[in-house]
């Protein structure tokens, strides 16, 4: 019998065993769909010109195929920050347009040139068309790319110079963090945010405390209109959802980030 842990790790032994498993696979059927398509269209593959078409849309489908899981891979690690993670991101839509329009290219002129591909030796008008088709088709790829990387340094430059202007206040964690029955009770409440709940707390000495924004259902991590915290988790009875009519205007300057010493 297989050890439950097994299966609970999502990015265990079967992930990896998966990655490598598809790594290998995509491969052989990329192979095997581009020789069947070929040898369909033109019969036998032979002739710089078809061998061209076949490498270039095995190893492209391949490529493509694979980058799921090599994006996967990375956010797994963590190892690329947000910016990069876009900057990762539009190479490698660059790349797949780039990767197709070859591809694309290298099978329209070899069908409209069937006829003169046969032949021995290399045709090149069959080169210079291909190149050229795709050397067009690059253009968009360029003003893309070039816009992606202007849009990422442009975002990354108002991160790096962005003053929220919200106050802080170093609390421990240990009387921030709420109990499991706080914890159960906020989890029948729907999140206002992905991870993140505003809610009232209702205090064991009867005082209601609104606007208070917990993280992961589990933390105290900021509170709205106040200089300070005021109570600590252990003084919370019970959590109560907040009327939309409630809610507070948006002004970060208002907002008390709750960290830790």
């Amino acid at each position: 019998m297989s050890s439950p842990g097994v299966f609970k790790d999502r990015y265990g032994f079967w992930f990896w065993f998966r990655w490598i498993v598809w790594f290998a696979g995509s491969f052989v059927l990329s192979s095997v769909f581009w020789t069947a398509l070929l040898s369909r269209l033109f019969g036998e593959i032979k002739g710089p010109e078809l061998e061209i078409t076949w490498s270039s849309a095995v190893f492209g489908s391949w490529f493509l195929l694979v980058i799921p899981f090599m994006r996967k891979k990375e956010q797994i690690w963590k190892r690329l920050n947000e910016d990069q993670e876009r900057s990762v991101d539009a190479w490698f839509q660059g790349m797949c347009f780039l990767i197709a329009a070859e591809v694309a290219s290298s099978l329209f002129w070899s069908l409209r040139m069937r006829e003169a591909i046969v032949l021995d030796g290399f045709n090149r008008e069959w080169l210079k068309r291909v190149g050229g088709t795709w050397l067009v088709a690059l253009i968009p790829v360029f003003i893309f790319m070039y816009r992606k990387a202007d849009l990422i340094f442009l975002r990354a430059g108002q991160r790096q110079n962005y003053d929220p202007g919200y106050q802080r206040a170093a609390v421990p964690l240990e009387k921030r963090e709420l109990s499991s029955e706080v914890s159960r009770q906020l989890k029948k409440i729907p999140e206002t945010l992905p991870h993140g709940h505003v809610v009232n707390m209702i205090l064991k000495d009867g005082r209601k405390v609104p606007n208070v924004f917990i993280k992961y259902g589990r933390e105290i991590a900021g509170i709205y209109d106040r200089q300070e915290l005021g109570f600590e988790s252990a003084d919370i009875a019970s959590v109560e959802p907040m009327n939309i009519r409630e809610w507070p205007a948006a002004e970060e300057s208002k907002w008390l980030r709750i960290d830790a010493e």
